[in-house]
């Protein structure tokens, strides 16, 4: 009795961390897989998200300041 009840939670064992190494080799493939970037570069952005919130917040400045460079331009070509 206690030895099928070892066994059994020996291949409990087993099946779970086999399904977790699954899982993270579908994670590291997919972050590997194909694009433009470097796949380190790629892992490090998704190991770092408070970096890529820093790079949307600039992208975003970025964006602002190009608009009102924009409207100024605009603006001062008009009155001329």
């Amino acid at each position: 009795m206690e030895m099928s009840k070892t066994a059994i939670a020996a291949l409990i064992f087993i099946l779970m961390i086999a399904g977790i190494n699954a899982v993270m080799y579908g994670i590291v493939r997919g972050v590997m897989r194909g694009g433009k970037d470097d796949p380190l570069l790629k892992m490090m952005k998704a190991m770092n998200p408070a970096q890529q919130k820093k790079e949307d917040e600039m992208e975003e400045l970025r964006h602002t300041v190009q608009e009102l460079s924009k409207g100024k331009d605009n603006r001062t070509g008009d009155s001329e």
